[in-house]
């Protein structure tokens, strides 16, 4: 019994020497510290005190719907993303979708035919063949305006066939036919003749 409580005494004394000799060299190192490093840890430390109230501040902030005062930002708050300008994407030749189908929707608008000039239609009017020929023309007060046709083309001088008077590469008016018998037809003008008047001779066509 004796041996275990001196062997114990002697555990005890070495322990109490250990944490004296660990507490001596901590105290020792804390001076042996250079300055600054100490005051970058304290400095550090200041900086996470003043993280910890930040954070603190917009818990309490959210849990209450305060906003936050003025010039002071929130920890966790995004940094702002640039706006993009159309001006500062390069051109890669990329097709999109939204081009596509703005050209496959578009609908192309046919081209206008081409108005022939006056010496075209002139050609035009010369070159269709007559259909009938003019036999009499009348202005009578009380049979009225019409001329009595020879018939040429019996498929295009028919009843209520509107036709052309040619004189040379001009067309002097429309006659609109009323009668047809055998070779010969009877038509009025459709709209008054000017100073110009059909004669005897004059040839009919269907206009082109």
């Amino acid at each position: 019994m004796d041996t275990i409580k001196i062997l114990l005494g002697m555990i005890t004394a070495l322990l109490v020497g250990a944490l004296a000799m660990s507490w001596k060299n901590f105290r020792q190192e804390v001076r042996d510290t250079p300055k600054k490093e100490l005051g970058e840890v304290q400095r550090q430390i200041a900086e996470i005190e003043q993280q910890r109230k930040l954070l603190k501040e917009e818990k309490d902030r959210m849990m209450l719907g305060m906003p936050l005062a003025q010039g002071q930002k929130a920890p966790s708050e995004a940094p702002a993303i640039p706006e993009v300008k159309p001006q500062d994407v390069p051109d890669t030749g990329a097709v999109f979708e939204d081009d596509v189908a703005s050209k496959e929707t578009t609908p192309e608008i046919p081209d206008k035919p081409a108005v022939p000039n006056a010496e075209e239609r002139a050609k035009a009017i010369a070159a269709t063949p007559a259909v009938g020929k003019i036999v009499q023309w009348v202005e009578d007060p009380n049979l009225g305006t019409f001329a009595t046709l020879q018939v040429i083309d019996a498929a295009a001088v028919k009843a209520d066939a509107v036709l052309s008077v040619r004189r040379g590469t001009g067309i002097l008016g429309k006659l609109k036919v009323s009668e047809v018998e055998a070779a010969e037809a009877v038509a009025s003008p459709t709209a008054v003749f000017g100073d110009v008047k059909p004669k005897e001779g004059d040839e009919v066509i269907v206009e082109p």
